[in-house]
């Protein structure tokens, strides 16, 4: 399998008992052995690499993909046995910075991306208890708060955009559709328009059970937040995605909203 995958990524792939073993451990309780530890340079290798796994299925069953950053998840979301992808090693980059706007690479640790926004009076104000070790890739994986939640919200509150690798192994742009945008998205008829219409049918069809089932909760950390999706006739699928740890989609970039930083 290594071997294969190697004749099309161009970042590293790892399968030493060193690298096995420290990836078998995130900050939870679990142990789970992965089979190949890959860290892409770019989207391309994750595209590659999830088309490789579509057309693989059938020879290495078992095949899946668990995308990983700096691993401080205490639910094992960041543990799998087949493929972990490490974006922290090369995915770890600033994309854009503009007024209240910051746009980076999944990789990039939390520690790199306060510095940046601090220099200009800003932050990201749902940061974690862990957020000296902890990545930006994690945080939308598990929509994460910390000790500000109560007033300032949860990550998904500071989603604005994401670029995202959907299973078919093609990247999209991610970001709120009003109402004739999500029409000529779902018009579109591909796989890709396919997603918002299943999504815009199923909310529809089971509206009342969908309200019915949403914790009333300040904070809830169980991801797939589907009764988030349409909200003042706006159709968002970050609201699904933010938390949803990578196994909807894999985000390649992410633009959060931030606010100032108060000194009191």
């Amino acid at each position: 399998m290594k071997d294969e995958i190697k004749k099309f990524f161009k970042g590293e792939a790892e399968d030493d008992e060193k690298t096995l073993v420290k990836y078998s451990h995130d900050a939870s309780l679990f142990e789970v052995r992965p089979k190949l530890v890959l860290f892409p340079r770019d989207s391309e290798d994750i595209k590659n690499l999830v088309r490789w796994i579509n057309e693989n299925k059938e020879k290495y069953p078992d095949l899946s993909i668990t995308a990983r950053c700096a691993g401080t998840d205490m639910s094992g979301g960041a543990l799998g046995e087949s493929i972990i992808l490490d974006f922290t090693r090369y995915m770890n980059k600033l994309i854009s910075f503009t007024d209240t706007k910051i746009t980076v690479q999944p990789g990039m640790f939390y520690r790199d991306f306060e510095k940046i926004t601090l220099e200009k009076g800003f932050i990201l104000p749902c940061f974690t208890a862990s957020k000296t070790i902890n990545a930006m890739g994690g945080m939308f994986g598990n929509n994460s708060a910390g000790e500000r939640t109560l007033k300032y919200g949860k990550t998904e509150d500071y989603i604005l955009e994401t670029k995202v690798i959907f299973s078919d192994g093609n990247e999209y742009v991610v970001k709120p559709l009003a109402k004739d945008e999500l029409n000529k998205k779902i018009s579109q008829n591909d796989f890709e328009g396919n997603i918002y219409k299943n999504i815009f049918d199923l909310i529809n069809k089971k509206e009342a059970e969908i309200k019915q089932a949403k914790p009333n909760v300040s904070k809830n950390s169980a991801g797939y937040y589907i009764w988030n999706v349409i909200k003042d006739n706006i159709f968002d699928l970050n609201k699904l995605l933010v938390g949803s740890q990578g196994t909807l989609s894999i985000a390649t970039e992410i633009t959060f909203r931030l606010v100032p930083d108060n000194k009191h």
